[in-house]
């Protein structure tokens, strides 16, 4: 999965999203950031470029999900929360979202099962237990039950795996049973490395390390194809503040939108918005 696309231009705001910030001048700060653990390697990245460009401003970067981001940004614990999926009639009232790369979701296996593809249909079947064996799988070189590995409640990936790739429904094990969720990307994947028979879902900037990532309807799942539009499990990486960002939330999250050094660290290996 190698990147190899351009640099795009400024993101685009939709419905509930907004993009259009002030321009403020900065005093010394420190922005608290906290949220998805799959855009944190990005966020790592654009926080380290923008720190070196304006001394002034410091950051202090936690993860644990998604939905531990949008709480703790809606009580006021941080200044931005990083999320990784789209807004939720259920998240709290007077929070913005400002959309800032896209990313793509990959089904996984160990390396020992490098299985090439799997239909909509398959793919629903194994993440919803009612195919629970390799031998029910076409083109599968692992022997014996199928570990699902899945992420927790609070993630966003899991909420986007399962409108993107299941169709809307809920991964479980056989009749709802429970599977092993993980509470972050880096987790889950070392799960799935150490397990032959495990399958799972990961962003593909962890995909692209340690697991087989599996194609999805007979297209694969590279940087490539999701940014030309051919790959379905695509979808956003937003900044969330409560209310309106300012100050040096606002500056930083301006700075992604316009910035050509931003969007080629978003373009390396996510996708900038158009």
């Amino acid at each position: 999965m190698q990147p190899t696309r351009r640099v795009a231009a400024l993101l685009a705001a939709t419905f509930t999203l907004s993009i259009t910030l002030p321009a403020v001048a900065l005093a010394s700060s420190t922005l608290s950031i906290s949220g998805a653990t799959a855009s944190f390697p990005l966020v790592s990245l654009l926080t380290q470029r923008y720190a070196k460009l304006n001394k002034k401003v410091k950051f202090k970067l936690s993860q644990g999900g998604t939905q531990v981001g949008i709480n703790e940004v809606a009580a006021g614990r941080v200044s931005v929360a990083d999320v990784s999926r789209d807004p939720l009639p259920a998240d709290p009232a007077g929070l913005v979202f400002y959309p800032i790369a896209k990313y793509y979701l990959c089904v996984v296996t160990n390396k020992s099962n490098p299985l090439a593809n799997l239909t909509q249909a398959q793919v629903e079947a194994i993440f919803t237990g009612k195919v629970t064996e390799w031998r029910g799988v076409p083109g599968a070189s692992a022997n014996g039950p199928i570990d699902v590995i899945s992420r927790n409640a609070a993630a966003g990936t899991l909420s986007n795996f399962q409108t993107l790739l299941i169709g809307g429904k809920k991964v479980s094990g056989p009749k709802g049973a429970p599977i092993a969720e993980k509470p972050s990307e880096g987790l889950q994947r070392q799960a799935i490395e150490k397990d032959p028979n495990a399958i799972g879902f990961l962003s593909g900037y962890f995909a692209s390390q340690g697991v087989n990532d599996v194609g999805f309807g007979g297209v694969g799942c590279t940087l490539a194809n999701a940014d030309s539009g051919q790959y379905a499990g695509v979808a956003r990486f937003y900044e969330v503040t409560k209310g309106k960002a300012k100050g040096a939330a606002a500056s930083f999250i301006n700075w992604i939108d316009s910035s050509r050094s931003a969007k080629q660290i978003i373009s390396t290996q996510w996708i900038a918005l158009k």
